[in-house]
């Protein structure tokens, strides 16, 4: 041992973190990452969506926008309604996409994903899609549920 204090510690006593839950947090950090991302961009585009949906209702410029089929005030109410679930379903990818990053909850980080995987729910659907399918994958590798702690 060296008497210098300001010399580096040796390489064979600093411990790594290696074995079955490095190796899962290495695997599950990119999906995680990818549905939180997509979760948070569809929450950001619902908190533009709704307060206008509900501006037009409030307002009665709703009645202005006047085109054939159903009538515009319905038409806003029903999209007004979908901006609810699928903000409650991007929120739960969210959660769940959390969840998967911190091997906490392997039930609902899988729930999450099939979420996310669900067209016109989840959320962005374009984006989530895919995301969704590469956590389901990610989840079913052999060895990574063993390693959640629930």
């Amino acid at each position: 041992m060296s008497t210098n204090p300001y010399e580096s510690p040796s390489t064979a006593s600093t411990t790594t973190w290696a074995g079955p839950e490095a190796m899962a947090m290495n695997v599950v950090s990119g999906p995680a990452t990818a549905l939180i991302v997509v979760s948070i961009i569809s929450i950001v585009l619902l908190a533009l969506a709704i307060p206008f949906d509900l501006f037009l209702l409030v307002s009665g410029m709703a009645r202005r926008l006047q085109r054939p089929g159903i009538d515009p005030v319905t038409r806003i109410a029903i999209r007004l309604l979908w901006d609810v679930i699928i903000l409650g379903a991007s929120c739960y990818v969210c959660w769940g996409g959390l969840q998967m990053k911190r091997l906490a909850n392997f039930s609902h980080a899988r729930s999450a994903a099939i979420v996310a995987c669900i067209p016109c729910v989840g959320p962005c659907c374009v984006l989530g899609l895919p995301c969704g399918v590469w956590a389901l994958t990610v989840l079913g590798k052999p060895g990574i549920e063993g390693v959640f702690k629930s």
